[in-house]
């Protein structure tokens, strides 16, 4: 069998060959991670809480309410709470602790939402207006933090 050269025919150059094969590669390898991290993202289920509001009263720190928003797709149970003012910790567990479904809120009326709250040490009477912080702590092991005043 005898090869001919056809005049007027040319194949691609080499370098342009090899630009072509990477950007397939690329596009290959992006379009599979996209389906392989999509794929398993949509089998995981997770928590997101956040504190929405926070009303705690000066003359029963012990007593308010805070609610929570679970932005996830997991439920989540409250277990603790963490108070803090006037330089001291105030540390509260939840009996039974309430839960978060997932996709809505919850408020934890303090003292009687899922049973009573043991704390510490019971937290004296606050002034009105003075700032606070805290924590609640979530049966996942993620702790939600949040500030406000005393009304």
């Amino acid at each position: 069998m005898q090869i001919t050269n056809v005049k007027g025919r040319k194949a691609i150059s080499p370098v342009i060959a090899t630009v072509i094969l990477i950007a397939i590669t690329l596009i290959a390898a992006i379009a599979i991670a996209g389906f392989v991290f999509g794929l398993f993202g949509s089998f995981t289920s997770t928590a997101r809480l956040a504190v929405a509001a926070t009303v705690i009263t000066s003359a029963s720190p012990g007593t308010g309410t805070i609610t929570i928003q679970n932005t996830g797709t997991a439920n989540a149970a409250i277990d603790s709470i963490t108070l803090v003012y006037g330089g001291i910790t105030y540390t509260g567990t939840i009996a039974t602790p309430p839960t978060v479904t997932a996709g809505s809120s919850l408020s934890l009326v303090l003292g009687t939402t899922g049973g009573s709250i043991t704390w510490s040490a019971t937290p004296p009477a606050g002034t009105s207006g003075e700032a606070f912080s805290g924590s609640l702590g979530a049966s996942n092991g993620g702790a939600i933090s949040f500030t406000g005043t005393f009304t």
